[in-house]
Parts: structure tokens; sequence; C-alpha cells
């Protein structure tokens, strides 16, 4: 009898949509008392709203992404001013991303409790602050406390856009929006060499003070401000009616369902047909509320230690270390492509391995002359490499290929640029193969889609959590590896990562296939 009532609730629901999709198809506008939020956003509609929006959430990522990559530009151009040592570039070129990792389960939190509104806009704000100041600090210490303190503040930014898009969507809407949106930062963030082009090709300085105006730090200032820019826009952002809904606050929700319908359409607000939001727990929402804490409390404790019992720990153990290997390369390695390049372009010698030319160049302050210009070839390779490899990245993540099929090429392909970098006599080969590390984000979107097959619903927010911080601290661990052994061991450095990503190559032909990720995605949706 229970399994019939369900079946003919699931069928009255499936009437409903397909009867409100009808309507809004004839454009027809009939008062419906009560609907729940899917019902209304789907009335809604998509259109010029939802591009607004996606476009704010689009420049509040990418200001998080420039912010964190930019660092790879100031720090060669700042070196000599700053007395920065080789051995600490490695700490200070991680700082994002240690930042990240400190505060990011506070900032889930917070995001949850206050709201994605005030939340995102109080941290864009003090991220562009602090970074902004930053630019203007006389010493090393004082430079990296303040870019620390903005990296505290970069965890919401870099990542609450992606479920702020898809809550002000309706659900067929959401995956598309998303992905498109991943590939226009994956294009955009060739900004990231072009404002350094654009402002470090000038070699002036002006007094200020105790404070010696240079190029880098004018960059170091553009960097914060589309930070700055991404807050003053969140004022006109809507709050997400998702959260709103889960707040018991259906009429603030209603009325921004209404604000994108009367956007999308271009008629009055009242012409809205939902006339109330049907609250998820109408029915036995006093009776359960005592338990429910407690319950959510045991499912949460459970689901953690669960990551660490079999089935489940081996693909736990097995996507984390793909995840930290993936990001040593991405957010490690590579983030020295820039200053690795600029030296060797900047050597004096005509042919060499990398490792040979970078040691005829110093732009540490203990060598005789210190090196902080960037070459305008330097520039040309990242630029022109970074529009590439992004829409290689952005085809690739729409491609028909299986997850399994790009990450294991993808991990090859790097792995061999990887070797060719540093084996390779020819300058330009060694720049563009250098910058084929970035290659690595192509991989980022199917580790997180083998976390939400493999891990059941009661699991997958705890498993992405805990994979994605493995992926941080390989940030963390590449960076401050890359920055020691590329001045002390060269060559080795090259070949160790290599070894890395061939290895993580290795370990992704353990990942299920194709027939075995339908099969979950069955056995799933059965439970």
């Amino acid at each position: 009898m229970g399994a019939y009532k369900k079946k003919s609730e699931k069928g009255d629901v499936n009437m409903r949509h397909a009867v409100m999709a009808s309507m809004a198809a004839d454009n027809v506008h009939s008062p419906v008392m009560e609907a729940d939020l899917e019902e209304a956003l789907e009335f809604a509609g998509t259109g010029k709203y939802q591009v607004l929006h996606n476009i704010l959430m689009l420049l509040t990522l990418l200001a998080a992404i420039l912010e964190m990559i930019g660092i790879a530009f100031v720090l060669p151009a700042a070196s000599c001013d700053l007395d920065i040592p080789d051995n600490l570039k490695g700490i200070i070129t991680s700082l994002p991303n240690i930042g990240i990792i400190l505060t990011a389960p506070f900032w889930g939190r917070a995001s949850d409790s206050l709201g994605r509104k005030p939340v995102l806009l109080g941290s864009l704000a003090a991220a562009g602050a602090m970074a902004f100041i930053a630019a203007f600090m006389p010493s090393l210490i004082t430079f990296a406390i303040l870019k620390f303190a903005c990296s505290l503040f970069l965890s919401t930014p870099s990542s609450l856009g992606y479920a702020y898009i898809s809550e002000m969507l309706p659900r067929k809407r959401r995956d598309f929006s998303v992905l498109v949106v991943n590939g226009l930062i994956n294009l955009l963030t060739f900004t990231s060499p072009g404002l350094a082009w654009l402002i470090l090709a000038n070699d002036w300085q002006h007094q200020l003070g105790a404070i010696e105006l240079r190029p880098w730090r004018l960059l170091t200032a553009v960097y914060a401000m589309p930070l700055i820019l991404a807050a003053v826009a969140m004022l006109c952002a809507d709050e997400s009616p998702k959260f709103l809904m889960t707040k018991g606050k259906d009429k603030e929700a209603l009325a921004v369902v209404r604000r994108i319908y009367a956007v999308n359409t271009g008629l009055h607000e009242d012409s809205f047909c939902v006339k109330s939001l049907k609250t998820p727990c109408d029915i036995t929402d006093s009776e359960e509320h005592g338990s429910g804490e407690a319950l959510a409390s045991k499912t949460k404790s459970e689901s953690a230690f669960a990551l660490l019992r079999p089935p489940h720990v081996q693909w736990f153990v097995l996507l984390s270390f793909l995840m930290f290997g993936l990001f040593s390369f991405l957010n490690g390695l590579f983030l020295f492509a820039p200053d690795t390049i600029n030296r060797v372009m900047s050597s004096n010698e005509t042919s060499g391995r990398v490792c040979e030319l970078m040691a005829q160049v110093d732009n540490s302050p203990s060598g005789d002359e210190c090196l902080d210009s960037i070459s305008r070839n330097t520039f040309l390779i990242m630029v022109v490499t970074t529009v590439v490899y992004g829409t290689l990245v952005t085809a690739g993540s729409m491609s028909p290929l299986s997850k399994k099929t790009l990450l294991i090429t993808m991990f090859i392909v790097v792995g061999v640029g990887c070797l060719i970098a540093g084996l390779t006599t020819n300058r330009i080969l060694a720049g563009i193969t250098m910058s084929s590390l970035q290659l690595t984000a192509l991989g980022i979107g199917p580790l997180t889609a083998y976390v939400v097959q493999l891990f059941p619903t009661s699991l997958r927010g705890t498993a992405m959590g805990a994979v994605l911080m493995f992926g941080r601290m390989g940030s963390v661990a590449g960076a401050n590896a890359a920055g020691v052994s590329l001045r002390a061991a060269c060559e080795a450095t090259f070949y160790a990562f290599a070894s890395l990503v061939f290895l993580c190559a290795g370990l992704s032909f353990l990942l299920p296939a194709a027939k075995q990720d339908e099969k979950s995605k069955e056995l799933d949706r059965d439970s």
C-alpha cells in the first residue's frame, strides 16, 4: 500500500510538472495557489536575469583565480625589491592555498548559516582590501602577512559561485550553465599573463614616502581590483531562494523568483502565476524538527568514518592521491613556469637545457646582479599557451570521451611535456612544454565526477570536501617542493614531477570503466 501511494504521488508530481511546462510553453500565466521552489523556478524561466547573475559569479570566481595565480608574475618582478630568497618563493606562492585549507570548513558553514550573498560580499571586500594594501608594503614580511590575510578570505570567492549559479536556475539548466562558466574561466585566465605583460613591460619608478613605486606594485593592486569590483557588484545581487527556503523565509524566496520572472519576461511581478511557495517539510515539520539535528549529526559522524572503511576506503585513497598529484602540478610546479621561462629566455647562452640556462641567470637578492625584469618572449609564450591550453581544456571537458580516458590521456601528455621541458635544448619548446602543465585542469572535472559516482548520496558531500582538501594539500606541497628543488636540484625536479604524474596515469587505470559507472549510477538510483 505504501509503495502504491509513493508511486501515485510521484505520478501526480510528474503530471503537475507536465501541465506547468505546457502552460509555460503557451505563455499562460494562470494563478497557481501553491508550488514548490523547483516548479516556481521553471515558471520564472531562463533568460536575462540568469545571464547577468552568471556573469557576476564568473567575475567572482575569476577574481579569486587571478589573485591566486597572479603571484607567479609578481614574485619574479618583486624579488629584488623585497629581497625574496629562492627557498621562500615556494611558501609565498602557496600562501593562497594555505589560507583556503585553514578556512574552507568555516566559510562553508558560514555560507550555509548566514547566506550566500552576505558571506560572498564580505569575503570579496576583505580579500580585495588586503590584497590591495599588500601592494604598498615596504618589506617581505609585511607583504607576506597581508597576502596571507587575504588568502583567509579566498575560500568563498573561489568556490561558492558554482553553487550560487545553480540555485538561481531551473534544474535542467544547471549543469550546462556551470560547464559554460567553468570553460570561460579556463579561457579567461590568459588575463593574468596579459595584465602582467601590459604593466611589467614598462620600467619606471616613483618615490612615495618610504615606498618606491614600481610596476610590480601596480600589478599587485590591479590583480586585487576584480575582488573589489565583484564586491561592489554583489550589492545588486539577490539572495539564493534555495537558501531562503531552508531558513523558512518562503515569502522572501518567492520575491526573488518573482524578480527573476520579471527580468526574464519584461512583465510585471504581479503577473507571476505562483502566489506562494510550498516548504519541503510542510507535513511533519513540527513533529520531526526536534530529532532532525541529532539525526543529521549522527549521519555526518557516520559518513566521515565510513570513508575509512571498506568498500569506500579504496576509492577514497585513490581519488585523494590523484587529486593531490593533479594539484601539485596545477597550483604547484606550474606557478613557477613564468619565473623558469623568464630565466631561460634571459640567459646569454645560445643553447643548453633549461637547468643549464637557468643557472646562468640569478634573480635572487644574494646575486651580484639581481634580475627582476621579465622578457617579452616570456609574456608572449604565457599568453598564447594559456589561450591555447585553456581552449583545449574546455573542448576536452565537453568531448564525448570517457572520464577515465580523459584522465589517463591528460596525465600522460603532461608527464611527457614535463620531461621534454627538462631535456630539450630549444628555448621556445621548453617554454611551450613547461606551460603545458596547466592541462592538468582538465582532470578536475573527471575526478570530481568520480567522487559523485563512487560514493552514495549520504557520503558525497563529505567525500568531495575531503578529496578536494587533499588537492589543496598537493598545491602547498608542490609549490614548496618546486620552490626549493628548482634551485638546488633542477633536473631532479623535472624527473620527480614527471614520475609522479606517470604514477597518477598508471593508478587511473584502477578507476572503473564506463559500464561500471552506469551500473553504480543505477544502484545509487535504486537506493
